[in-house]
């Protein structure tokens, strides 16, 4: 394959990979496999991992970026190349649709046992939750928008600030302390919405249950919460950019 090529299809596979893992913890979560009762710790933790998993596979060639709001807040503040946001973002669409349709290859068997073939968005057999991110039922929206708008902005500060190669010995392994963020993240705060901070990874999959059978209900479920994980990551983004470029980047050497 041609080298202009290889960034894009290096995004794709690591959007598909973390999209497939992450998913997949949520169906673990949601479908009664395990007999347990549903663990935030779990959900944390798979997707910290996830993320690591996905890092380690795309990371040396295209940055692993997975995350459109990582690629526009990179253009805005970091010197990301214009002419590849369009490409990088694209590959991420493309990669959490399949991300998506593979898992629930995998999965259909168990979803069929739960819901007996009737697929539902919310609700006791509910199972949309798998593939897209929804609010808790105590959740209200703007609530979920200020957890979305901060936790982006600090992941885009932890992103930043690890990618520095002054900020030693983090930036050697960036993609450990990247995941374990995304953990600590959920951890902390990521109760207080279904928690996307990236909007690839909940515009795929939503899409895709769409067409799988859930209807077009998933976009407008929950008051329309569908725009929220759209949305919200964007602006966390640039709040998170101009936090880096005022606090970090500029600030005075010690």
């Amino acid at each position: 394959m041609h080298d202009k090529y290889r960034e894009y299809l290096a995004e794709f596979l690591g959007t598909l990979i973390l999209v497939l893992l992450v998913d997949g913890v949520s169906a673990e979560q949601i479908l009664p496999v395990t007999g347990s009762n549903k663990s935030w710790l779990t959900t944390a933790f798979g997707n910290g991992l996830s993320v690591l998993l996905a890092i380690s596979v795309s990371g040396h060639i295209s940055g692993a970026h997975m995350n459109p709001v990582i690629t526009l807040t990179f253009w805005l503040f970091s010197g990301f190349p214009r002419r590849k946001v369009p490409g990088y973002c694209a590959a991420q669409l493309a990669g959490s649709f399949m991300g998506a349709a593979t898992l629930y290859a995998i999965i259909k068997p168990a979803l069929d046992q739960y819901d007996g073939g009737e697929r539902a968005i919310l609700g006791k057999t509910g199972t949309a939750g798998i593939f897209a991110t929804y609010p808790p039922l105590y959740v209200g929206i703007g609530a979920a928008t200020a957890s979305e708008v901060v936790g982006t902005a600090i992941l885009l500060v932890l992103v930043m600030t690890t990618g520095h190669p002054n900020n030693q010995p983090f930036c050697g392994v960036q993609g450990f302390v990247v995941a374990s963020g995304i953990s600590a993240i959920l951890l902390s705060i990521g109760y207080t919405s279904g928690f996307s901070l990236n909007p690839a990874r909940d515009i795929g999959p939503r899409l895709f249950t769409a067409c799988a059978g859930w209807g077009r209900g998933v976009f407008t479920a929950a008051s329309y919460y569908a725009f929220v994980p759209m949305f919200a990551p964007f602006l966390g983004g640039l709040v998170g950019g101009i936090t880096y470029t005022i606090f970090i980047d500029h600030a005075p050497a010690t």
